[in-house]
């Protein structure tokens, strides 16, 4: 499909005004033609309203490099076609450049919601303002751990021409930062619990470990090689999927949830509970 330009095709629709003539399409057809990425170029036109060009670009419709031709040519359009001519794109790298620009716009709402969320539902729950704090940045730390190994697996090592799928940033970020939260949960409250009642934060960090590091490994692995068993469907997007959140899930449970969350907890000693304004924050 992306060798004879098929799938690659995109409807530009060029309305004018009932009656009058057809849209002066030659500058634009022609420049059209002379991109080595474009293969066919036909212009129609109904003889009323709307004149129809068909351009079957090489590159597959999912593809940066079908992205980058479609805004060349919408830029193209801008410059040969008649001065304030409305260009209506259609097909499917039209479909899939829209879908991808309003998942990376919307990505960034999303992110802040999530975010400003789980502070405010951390900062209640533990009354201590590291807890959120040290929470999202290692959730931040697992999301971005996951994608760099995304990107290395199925962009670098696959080759040219290889992409990851335009809506997998926003699924996989809340998907992945979901399980993280409740994995942090988990320790951090058996911690808690145990620094309430003694007060020892290095002998509560030790009991959270030892009281969570079972449960928490084996429910990530469930969870782990069930998102991997989608690794083995002949679907190159639910491959990445299955990829990213099966190893964001072993990169949590290992390194982050037992081994820098509790060090860091270790560390921060009696600051961990601490919440300004509130007497006697450093004992919760």
């Amino acid at each position: 499909m992306e060798r004879d330009g098929v799938a690659g095709l995109t409807a530009l629709a060029l309305p004018h005004p009932d009656g009058a003539a057809p849209v002066d399409t030659f500058a634009f057809g022609r420049a059209l033609r002379a991109d080595p990425r474009v293969s066919v170029v036909t212009v129609l036109d109904n003889g009323r309203d709307l004149t129809v060009m068909l351009v079957a670009g090489r590159p597959a419709p999912d593809s940066d490099a079908a992205a980058d031709f479609q805004r060349d040519v919408h830029s193209l359009a801008g410059r040969l076609l008649p001065a304030g001519q409305q260009v209506l794109a259609a097909g499917p790298t039209a479909r899939l450049t829209d879908l991808a620009e309003g998942a990376l716009g919307g990505l960034w709402r999303v992110l802040a919601v999530v975010l400003l969320a789980s502070s405010a539902l951390l900062l209640i729950v533990f009354r201590s303002l590291l807890i959120p704090v040290k929470a999202l940045a290692m959730n931040l730390l697992c999301v971005c751990a996951t994608f760099g190994l995304l990107t290395v697996v199925f962009q670098d090592l696959a080759g040219p021409g290889a992409d990851i799928n335009v809506l997998l940033p926003l699924v996989v970020f809340t998907i992945v930062f979901g399980l993280s939260l409740d994995y942090e949960v988990f320790l951090v409250h058996r911690i808690a619990e145990h620094y309430r009642r003694g007060g020892d934060n290095t002998a509560a960090v030790l009991h959270g470990l030892r009281h969570t590091a079972r449960p928490i490994t084996l429910a990530a692995a469930i969870m782990a090689v069930t998102f991997g068993g989608l690794m083995f469907t002949r679907r190159l997007d639910f491959q990445q999927g299955g990829f990213a959140v099966a190893a964001a899930i072993v990169i949590d449970a290992t390194i982050i949830r037992m081994v820098l969350v509790p060090s860091l907890m270790r560390l921060l000693g009696h600051r961990n509970w601490w919440l300004p304004g509130t007497r006697g924050s450093a004992r919760w």
